[in-house]
């Protein structure tokens, strides 16, 4: 599975241009679904199986990333964010920018140390500060390159192994949460209902795809899979962030939006206690995921997000363990087939 998250990851598919993602999910999950589809705007629609209940297991596809906001005329381009960055992460990190004729290395650079002074270098850094530097000379240049306002810009990092089961890169958040749906499509058997395998767009910039694609399912239950923050990094005080990495994933319980629906909570919960299968529980105040925002649409659609733990979310080195990938493939693939009795 490592080498299938490091294809994922390496879609250059930021928020608003998931077409590559999609096209790979859609390429991906085809030889296991009855039927797929792209919809209007974007989102992966698979279907499996059919009856009651619906089942709605979603993803969203895009990553965050950067778009170009202007170019000055000595070729040096500013940018914004497509989701939410730390501003402190961002200085001296390798950018792709992805124009017309393909992609070029960009470097995130700011003013010199050297030049500040002291209450300058007392404070961080912020976006609005930085620009890019691809080693043009002009603006003319850069647009020659074939770059232009409002193309897309990735972070330029690398997926690596590391001690373990352990990994390391951009995007898991949510490249993983892909990758779980594709191994539940393939290895998922005999189940009672029908399981719509959904990979959505622009959660990262408000939620946008769940929105449309659960009011065209109109399912039963949404069971969203995404990442979550650990807390078992230094820093981090007891009970910020009670869960931590390789115990298994994470049962969102309250996030800064939402509260899980209480029938999807006991079935996730009773299952993995009948299987024996790790699960941890989580109250967050800050976050929310595709699942936040079911329980508005139609008249209401009962969801709750089943996560991964990552560490350093919304950066190009994220960690996680692919023990809790598989934990979660096999948590998922025995709550799915026992949905009727819970809904």
């Amino acid at each position: 599975m490592k080498d299938l998250l490091k294809e994922l990851v390496n879609v250059p598919s930021v928020t608003g241009y998931e077409k590559d993602i999609a096209d790979l999910m859609v390429k991906k999950l085809k030889p296991y679904v009855n039927s797929i589809k792209i919809d209007k705007i974007g989102n992966v629609i698979a279907k499996k199986g059919s009856g009651s209940p619906k089942i709605m297991l979603t993803a969203h596809m895009d990553k965050i990333g950067f778009i170009v906001k202007y170019i000055d005329g000595k070729g040096f381009i500013r940018f914004e964010g497509l989701g939410g960055f730390d501003d402190r992460t961002l200085l001296a990190s390798k950018v792709k920018i992805h124009g017309s004729k393909g992609s070029l290395i960009g470097v995130i650079g700011a003013k010199p140390p050297h030049v500040q002074d002291a209450e300058e270098m007392k404070q961080i850094v912020k976006m609005k500060e930085l620009f890019i530097d691809i080693g043009a000379k002009s603006k003319n240049e850069v647009e020659d390159a074939g770059i232009s306002i409002g193309d897309h810009i990735t972070l330029h990092s690398e997926f690596n192994k590391l001690i373990g089961s352990r990994v390391t890169g951009p995007a898991f958040d949510n490249r993983v949460g892909c990758l779980i749906l594709l191994e539940i499509a393939k290895q998922i058997r005999k189940f009672k209902g029908t399981l719509y395998i959904v990979g959505t767009i622009q959660e990262e910039m408000g939620l946008t795809g769940i929105r449309g694609s659960t009011f065209a399912i109109n399912p039963d239950v949404v069971i969203g899979v995404d990442t979550t923050i650990p807390g078992d990094v230094p820093e981090m005080k007891e009970g910020q962030a009670p869960v931590v990495i390789g115990e298994g994933p994470s049962l969102e319980i309250r996030d800064a939006i939402s509260v899980i629906h209480p029938q999807v909570k006991k079935m996730i919960i009773d299952v993995a206690k009948k299987k024996k299968l790790p699960l941890q529980l989580n109250v967050l105040y800050g976050g929310a995921t595709d699942a936040s925002v079911v329980n508005l649409i139609r008249e209401g659609i009962p969801g709750g997000s089943l996560s991964i733990p990552t560490r350093y979310l919304h950066t190009g080195i994220e960690v996680l363990d692919m023990k809790d990938v598989e934990s979660e493939i096999k948590l998922l693939l025995e709550v799915i087939k026992e949905a009727h009795n819970y809904f």
